[in-house]
């Protein structure tokens, strides 16, 4: 509740600056904060007038807060559910549309066994934590918590767990604090080189043990009166733009 307060409270105070009519304001799940900048910045490259300002958080929360009423042009959400939600409740003017597939995947303390070992090295004593963005507000940790259990290792390492409001939070505990944690896989990029070692620092669920993570965005009144929101909404959808979610680690 204090995170959503404290969202609430930065959120209203970027809306009390008046804003350019070159601007766009999107809300953007966790899990973009690290594709998302690359993307604004090819997109300024074409449109140099334009500005995008990006409130990121974990997408229950900027879902409650846009319910709430407090006012953005484009919602990119972690998922389909909460961006058609928001649709269905008339905050925006178009329904749902998918823009990326997000990837989870496991992120150790480097481990040279992490290949053979994969999921069940999370049962080893040296994993003190395991990392998961909050299951209840964001998309990944749901993902997370799904994949635990199908696999039957949920009760085994629930001890472990720890909860973060979204995941980038994540990002920081596993790189911090030495946790294990489960990540989107556009984390990765943002990780120093030396931990990038696929079957060593990290390595890709199964797709067939989760479901698939299809995010959503959606877009209000004022952002389709918006030409900046409009020409930003079209670039994330192009070839470009979708050719820098693919190297983030999306489909």
């Amino acid at each position: 509740m204090r995170y959503f307060v404290f969202l609430i409270f930065i959120v209203l105070s970027l809306q009390a600056r008046e804003l350019p009519k070159s601007a766009a304001l999107v809300f953007a799940s966790g899990n973009n904060k690290f594709v998302l900048p690359e993307v604004i910045k090819s997109f300024n490259l074409l449109h140099p007038e334009s500005e995008i300002l990006v409130e990121y958080g974990a997408t229950g929360d900027l879902t409650n807060a846009i319910m709430e009423g407090v006012n953005y042009d484009i919602f990119l959400s972690a998922d389909m559910e909460n961006a058609q939600k928001i649709y269905l409740a008339k905050k925006s003017v178009v329904p749902a549309k998918q823009y990326a597939q997000g990837v989870l995947v496991l992120f150790v303390p480097a481990d040279k066994a992490l290949g053979q070992k994969k999921l069940n090295i999370l049962k080893d004593k040296k994993i003190k934590n395991i990392t998961i963005a909050n299951a209840k507000t964001a998309p990944y940790g749901k993902a997370a918590v799904e994949v635990l259990k199908n696999i039957k290792l949920f009760d085994d390492v629930s001890d472990k767990i720890r909860y973060s409001t979204d995941i980038s939070t994540a990002i920081t505990n596993v790189v911090w604090y030495d946790d294990a944690g489960f990540l989107s896989k556009s984390g990765i990029r943002s990780l120093p080189s030396s931990y990038r070692t696929e079957g060593v620092n990290w390595i890709e669920i199964d797709q067939s043990l989760y479901t698939p993570i299809k995010q959503g965005f959606v877009v209000s009144k004022s952002g389709l009166e918006n030409e900046c929101a409009k020409k930003f909404i079209d670039f994330v959808l192009s070839k470009e733009g979708q050719d820098i979610y693919k190297a983030y680690g999306y489909k």
